[in-house]
């Protein structure tokens, strides 16, 4: 292995860190550039970054749910909910549904490995949704990095073979 690829790689991975972390900074894009400028080779590029990503991902999982253990969040959860008008309802409602959908073992790894292949729903706040159900944070990460690594490898190969 070369010292190139090693960078290539941690490079990759660092700026899925900072996508999953920050949505501006968008991992397609710095995929298709890597590919149109030549500065990365597609395997690296697209696994760094769907590794990256899955970290991160992982990281907001973790640290939301041990902040939902303070007094400030459990005071602001605990608090009624304000009657709302039919659209607001229905909104909730579906909500709801997917947030009970995300905590049933049969379908909330899928809907999480359909969130980082399709984005629908997106994946930032599915993720967001994940901290208030029961799944298992390693099924998590690794729906998001298998979704992930598909979809950036598809982007990835499909860019170099139009560019070269």
């Amino acid at each position: 292995m070369s010292w190139q690829l090693l960078l290539e790689f941690v490079g990759s991975t660092a700026y899925g860190v900072l996508s999953a972390l920050i949505p501006i900074f968008n991992s397609e894009i710095y995929i298709v550039a890597s590919q149109v400028g030549g500065f990365a080779e597609e395997v690296t590029a697209a696994t760094g970054c769907a590794l990256g990503q899955s970290l991160g991902k992982v990281g907001v999982v973790v640290g939301l749910r041990r902040g939902a253990t303070s007094g400030w969040v459990q005071r602001m959860r605990d608090r009624p909910r304000r009657p709302t008008g039919k659209v607001r309802t229905t909104v909730r409602g579906w909500s709801d549904r997917m947030i009970e959908l995300l905590g049933e073992s049969r379908w909330g790894v899928a809907i999480v490995f359909l969130s980082a292949c399709v984005f629908i729903p997106p994946l930032y706040p599915l993720t967001l949704a994940v901290v208030r159900t029961r799944m298992s944070v390693v099924a998590f990460g690794l729906a998001v990095l298998v979704g992930r690594m598909l979809l950036f490898l598809a982007i990835a190969f499909g860019v170099s073979a139009l560019v070269h």
